[in-house]
């Protein structure tokens, strides 16, 4: 773990926009900018800096140029018991893209009125005409730990909570519908869910998890459905 840390704390020297984590003071989570292993492109980071592990979390990033054209705010929702485990203490992970291309060191730390401000300095290639600045915060709202306590708003994550039920039902449909009718039948229903619901949210990640992990989607939903289960059964949802 000290060796992907140094590395990531080497390649974010490779950047250059400013971003601040705007969280509250005590928020167990913080959120900077860099590389996660496997992911060629920067993006927003979330460090657990609490003694337990991470089951779910929702933070909102903003970033504008230099020209001061905002983006509009991503709000990002995690939710671990459907996908890659716990983040573990003081482990980090990917939550958010960011809008630019490159990025570039930490150059200082401040507080003020109970919220904690980290700031990095990152220099934009995306134009290298303009040689844009790009300006972003982030602020973590709502975490679940794994033994079911929260900290932050939890009216944030209402949909991410209630969807728990309806996410573990697709996943149930899909190994039923792959040992009941076929690798077919279950690429088709991997393929059904629409817009922006539960299902489809499950559906996107088997199959772009699927790829990164170097396996299938039948297995890696094997493996979820059994994983969530085991959060299903310990109360968490």
């Amino acid at each position: 773990m000290r060796t992907i840390a140094l590395l990531l704390t080497l390649s974010s020297l490779a950047f250059g926009q400013k971003f601040q984590d705007v969280s509250k003071k005590d928020s167990p989570l913080s959120l900077s900018i860099g590389f996660y292993p496997g992911n060629p492109e920067p993006c927003v980071l979330a460090h657990n800096n609490s003694s337990k592990g991470v089951l779910a979390l929702v933070a909102v990033v903003n970033f504008k140029d230099a020209a001061r054209q905002t983006d509009p705010p991503l709000t990002t929702y995690q939710d671990y018991a459907f996908k890659f485990g716990v983040i573990k203490s003081h482990d980090q992970r990917n939550v958010a893209p960011i809008i630019m291309s490159r990025i570039k060191t930490v150059s200082d730390e401040t507080e003020a009125r109970g919220v904690h401000h980290v700031v990095q300095e990152v220099d934009d290639h995306f134009d290298p005409v303009q040689s844009k600045k790009a300006v972003g915060d982030g602020a973590v709202l709502f975490v679940q730990f794994e033994d079911g306590t929260t900290w932050g708003d939890s009216g944030v994550a209402r949909r991410l909570l209630d969807s728990r039920p309806q996410k573990l039902a697709y996943l149930k449909r899909l190994v039923e519908t792959y040992y009941e009718s076929g690798e077919t039948a279950f690429e088709a229903l991997l393929k059904e869910p629409q817009g922006g619901s539960p299902e489809r949210q499950v559906a996107g990640c088997l199959k772009g998890d699927a790829e990164y992990e170097k396996t299938t989607p039948i297995d890696l939903a094997k493996k979820r459905l059994a994983d969530a289960q085991g959060w299903h059964a310990s109360g968490i949802f």
